[in-house]
């Protein structure tokens, strides 16, 4: 008989600390990969798009592919995301998260002189990897990897904190809470991408390396809420699991 696939896990909220570790991982590793490998944005796929279009449009072929390369590898990443989830459950969000530790363990390894799609691709992989597996912190959702959206809820946190909040009070709290966990996250991002930024000419393919304390972070929080979670289960629940 064929294996069911295991229903996917609910969209569980992280602590705010794992969501903010995961954002300096994501602006981390655009900064070196921007600096060290051809100027281009891993996480960043609406430039990637941009940019592949204008490579299209002047006939660049090389150019063209030097950014499709980074779209294949993050639907890759994303579909990979899927596919664990359907078939691990509740360990596919540590099983995402070790995935993206060694791949980025062994891009670390490799010269700068190896050919920059490889760099571009694997960095696009494990961001889709992780933007697709963490979602979601407190009641908001964010994305660890780019920050358009976090910025948009940022403004959206403090009009509703400063203007709408003044006829709700309900509606302030509210915004006061989303403004400062996405802006939280942003502020994060933006601490990755200088600690990136001073990194990767020094360090070179070793910068990568820099996200693995924090991975491992966030791997021990998850462990550590797992093991909560258990605990806080009535004794006949977890005797019927």
């Amino acid at each position: 008989m064929a294996t069911q696939p295991k229903s996917e896990p609910a969209n569980t909220p992280e602590p705010l600390p794992m969501a903010l570790l995961l954002a300096a991982t994501g602006g981390l590793l655009d900064a070196v990969i921007y600096l060290n490998h051809g100027h281009v944005f891993a996480n960043a796929m609406t430039g990637n798009v941009v940019l592949l279009g204008i490579a299209v449009l002047s006939h660049d072929r090389m150019s063209a592919l030097h950014h499709v390369a980074p779209l294949v590898a993050f639907l890759v990443g994303v579909a990979a995301s899927k596919f664990t989830r359907s078939r691990l459950g509740d360990r596919a969000l540590p099983a995402a998260l070790v995935l993206e530790m060694i791949v980025l363990l062994l891009v670390g390894w490799l010269p700068v002189s190896f050919p920059e799609a490889a760099f571009v691709s694997a960095v696009a992989f494990v961001s889709a990897l992780q933007v697709a597996s963490f979602r979601h912190v407190g009641p908001f959702s964010y994305n660890s990897t780019f920050i358009t959206g976090n910025l948009r809820d940022t403004a959206e946190g403090f009009y509703d904190a400063a203007v709408a909040g003044k006829a709700e009070p309900e509606t302030r709290q509210n915004g006061i809470r989303k403004a400062r966990s996405l802006g939280l996250i942003c502020l994060c991002f933006l601490a990755g991408a200088v600690v990136g930024a001073i990194a990767a000419p020094r360090l070179h393919s070793c910068a990568f390396w820099l996200v693995e304390p924090l991975l491992l972070t966030v791997l021990a929080m998850l462990w550590f809420c797992s093991r909560k979670s258990r605990d806080a289960r009535p004794d006949s629940t977890r005797i019927a699991n």
